[in-house]
């Protein structure tokens, strides 16, 4: 049996190292890893609603000198999210720019019109950066000074994207193409059409409309769409339910000019005819129908015009053709902002809010206190069996059997204790949902109380598998001796740990008892809560009234070894279940962390025994915990992210030429998410403040060229500079772009800065390069 100034040394280095892990901030960017329990199912075989995307180039009177926006669109079907084009992270959204003509780069990349919402994503496990409903990006050009015909501007390129809902991801691309006119680009304010299917008319007509043409700014504009259909055809309304046999009405605006909207969303005259069939509700418009939408004139503006698309579907005694878009451009476009506009996404946004009250409002008179007061029992006792508590519950099963035989009132305190710990964390629970908004599972949204909790479980999970012997939380390390007895400190923690990992799992009845208690008052809560935790401890309190049950557990032996060595294996498999709610790019800073708790551990209990000298165990003690310091730190530096990360471009050979025959010093890092010197160059070389200093002061374009997923773009690069691996920094200097400056391997910031300086002081070159000239030259064969 250890010492107790051991267990203090040791418990000490347990704590040190999960303080250690607890410094880690989230830096959730690559999803490279596998998914070891199915928790983020990627079913991009299976098609998901595709986005809306409409690009433009503005002014499209623009002329040499001048500067335009190129702007891309995307409305973002319901229920669905896209990615931000952080480059660092796998699925983000990228541009690539194909082909240019007569327009420089004023812009590095691309701008979105809005932040995304960071947000915890259960399809990833991981927070996320995502844009739902929709998101305008865009990026400036300037028209060169030698264009003479703004007609010959063009620019050519693709989006590579992906649309996510709740179960699916599908990557998708769409290329563009944009010029300009050199003109102003009009078109009628009103118009009328009949759609066709394979030159076949549908039964509709419909009529587009802007009016009044001129007016005064305090006055309203109105776009009027009118839809008029063949008898017994139908058409449904902006608001029907898809899921009630009919596909809602969907109008949707990309570009305003000189017009504001007004009105929060579209209106409908008449009003849907609400039809009620055998199994489900349908919203319909017989006849005729206006969807209208008021918009306030900008002061100023000498144009208006709007352009959209309305996408219907008709039926015809229980027989519906597919939806069917059509789009509509009316008056002046040439200077019109890209808008994004859906009618589904504001009826949504209008009504949420409101059907959640009244959900609410009915739970409410269906249940009563009581009731919601048994479940919360029931559940907090299912709790036992649940997958996440059962490694701890088979310690405790070991601790019964240890019990047996001690007198009545130990066992009485033990129980009591351990009920207790349990009891602290339901009522610590309540106290976040009362007043942190914190509910059920919220604990393992934290990236720091994961790894906690993974280097707790793992420190138990070695101990039992015999690295170390100490008295941590409930344990019982020499059980099948008898040796050790647990304490009621012990017993406590371990009633505490227990219920701490059973808060990712909901049982049965927990999910709309929680739901509700969280929205009454804090005396209500508090109470669900307490019953909960009641129902948890509930077998331990049987055991503590009634001792003898515990005669019914099998009596002391090797089998106790045995099972002991097995909990020790599911713990383990407890530590993959934890580090999975993380995010990838942490798995290996916390197995570097765990590797370095293992080492001090296995020092300590196997580098001396019981009998050595006082000198020996302090030099392995105080060694241990010193290299377990510096294991966990190099870890924890591996993990964190630079908050002077460079702007980073994503690497593509067309914007390299672009840049290099712009003159402009280009910084390529070829890098890859399992490339750990990689990352070291970019924490402590490229993304540091002297770096950035030194990129915004002269201009300095970084690419960001990811190997991660093999890329035969950047593979051919990669031979171009006669290397074979990773990492490799490539600088272009403006004045000198045939010949770059290479810096390979592990490197110091001093060395990249002074390559920097080299560049930028490059003396001018007489001659000037092409872009095609460039093309040719330091680039792949393929290129």
């Amino acid at each position: 049996m250890k010492t107790p100034r051991l267990t203090t040394i040791v418990s000490s280095l347990i704590i040190f190292a999960a303080l250690a892990c607890s410094a880690l901030d989230l830096a959730a960017q690559k999803n490279s890893l596998p998914d070891l329990f199915g928790q983020k199912e990627a079913a991009v075989t299976k098609p998901t609603k595709k986005a809306e995307i409409s690009v433009s180039l503005l002014p499209q009177d623009a002329k040499a000198g001048d500067t335009v926006t190129l702007s891309l669109t995307m409305i973002i079907p319901e229920g669905s999210y896209t990615y931000s084009t952080n480059p660092t992270f796998g699925g983000a959204t990228k541009f690539v720019i194909e082909e240019s003509k007569g327009l420089t780069p004023v812009d590095q990349h691309f701008n979105a019109d809005h932040p995304p919402k960071t947000v915890f994503e259960p399809l990833f496990g991981k927070e996320i950066d995502k844009y739902t409903k929709h998101v305008i990006w865009s990026r400036r050009f300037k028209v060169k000074a030698d264009v003479k015909n703004p007609a010959d501007v063009l620019i050519k390129g693709q989006m590579l994207y992906q649309v996510c809902d709740a179960k699916n991801c599908v990557p998708s691309q769409y290329a563009f193409t944009a010029t300009l006119s050199g003109k102003q680009v009009s078109a009628p304010l009103s118009f009328k059409t009949t759609p066709e299917r394979r030159s076949v008319p549908d039964p509709v007509e419909l009529t587009f409309d802007l009016a009044p043409a001129k007016t005064d700014p305090e006055k309203m504009v109105t776009l009027t769409i009118t839809m008029t259909l063949d008898k017994e055809f139908h058409t449904f309304a902006l608001d029907q339910d898809k899921k009630n046999a009919g596909l809602p009405t969907h109008i949707e605006i990309f570009k305003l000019e000189g017009l504001k909207p007004v009105s929060k969303r579209f209106s409908s005259n008449p009003t849907p005819k609400v039809e009620t069939h055998d199994e489900y509700t349908q919203r319909t418009h017989y006849d005729k129908v206006v969807w209208s939408r008021e918009f306030e004139r900008i002061p100023g503006a000498s144009e208006i015009g709007v352009e959209g698309k309305l996408t219907y579907q008709i039926c015809n005694k229980g027989s519906c053709r597919r939806p069917w878009p059509v789009e509509f451009k009316l008056g002046n476009l040439t200077n019109a902002t890209p808008v994004a506009l859906s009618s589904i996404a504001e009826l949504k946004a209008t009504d949420d809010t409101d059907d959640d009250a009244i959900i609410i409002v009915s739970d409410d008179k269906n249940q009563t206190l009581s009731s919601y007061l048994f479940f919360a029992f029931l559940g907090g006792l299912i709790l036992n069996v649940m997958p996440c508590v059962l490694p701890v519950v088979a310690i405790k099963v070991m601790s019964f059997v240890q019990q047996a035989g001690e007198s009545r009132m130990r066992i009485f305190l033990l129980n009591i204790f351990y009920s207790l710990g349990v009891l602290t964390v339901f009522l610590s629970l309540a106290s976040l949902a009362v007043f942190a908004g914190l509910g059920w599972g919220g604990l393992f949204q934290s990236t720091k109380f994961n790894i906690v909790m993974a280097c707790i479980v793992y420190a138990m999970g070695l101990s039992m598998l015999g690295v170390f012997e100490i008295p941590v939380p409930g344990m019982v390390g020499s059980a099948a001796g008898g040796q050790q007895k647990e304490g009621l400190t012990g017993a406590f923690l371990t009633g505490i740990l227990a219920t701490l990992l059973a808060t990712p799992c909901s049982g049965p009845f927990l999910g709309p008892v929680l739901a509700w208690s969280v929205q009454q008052t804090p005396n209500i809560t508090y109470l669900v809560w307490l019953v909960m935790g009641l129902g948890m401890a509930s077998p331990y309190l049987v055991f503590s009234v009634f001792p003898k049950a515990i005669a019914w557990l099998p009596k002391p032996g090797m089998w106790m070894v045995r099972f002991k060595e097995f909990s020790g294996i599911v713990l383990m498999g407890a530590v993959i279940f934890i580090i999975s709610f993380l995010d990838e790019s942490l798995t290996i800073p916390v197995l570097i962390m765990l590797l370095g708790i293992t080492t001090g551990l296995w020092m300590i209990g196997s580098l001396y025994s019981h009998n050595s000298p006082f000198r020996q165990k302090t030099i392995v003690r105080v060694s241990a915990l010193a290299l377990t310091a510096g294991i966990c730190f190099f870890g924890y530096n591996m993990s964190q992210k630079s908050t002077n990360d460079l702007p980073w471009v994503p690497f593509s050979t067309q914007e390299l030429n672009q840049l290099r025959a712009d003159h402009r010093t280009v910084l390529i890092d070829f890098s890859a998410e399992w490339c750990l010197t990689c990352k070291t160059n970019e924490k402590f070389a490229l993304n540091t403040p002297e770096t950035l200093e030194m990129i915004k002061k002269h201009n300095v374009v970084p690419m960001y060229a990811d190997y991660t997923d093999y890329s035969p773009e950047i593979k051919e690069w990669l031979e171009t500079f006669k290397s074979v691996s990773i990492p490799l920094t490539v600088i272009f200097p403006a004045n000198n772009p045939k010949k770059p400056i290479i810096i390979r391997d592990l490197y110091t910031q001093d060395t990249l800065l002074e390559a920097l300086k080299q560049a930028v002081e490059e003396p001018p070159k007489p001659a000037k390069t092409s872009k095609k000239e460039m093309a040719s030259t330091l680039a792949p064969a393929s290129n």
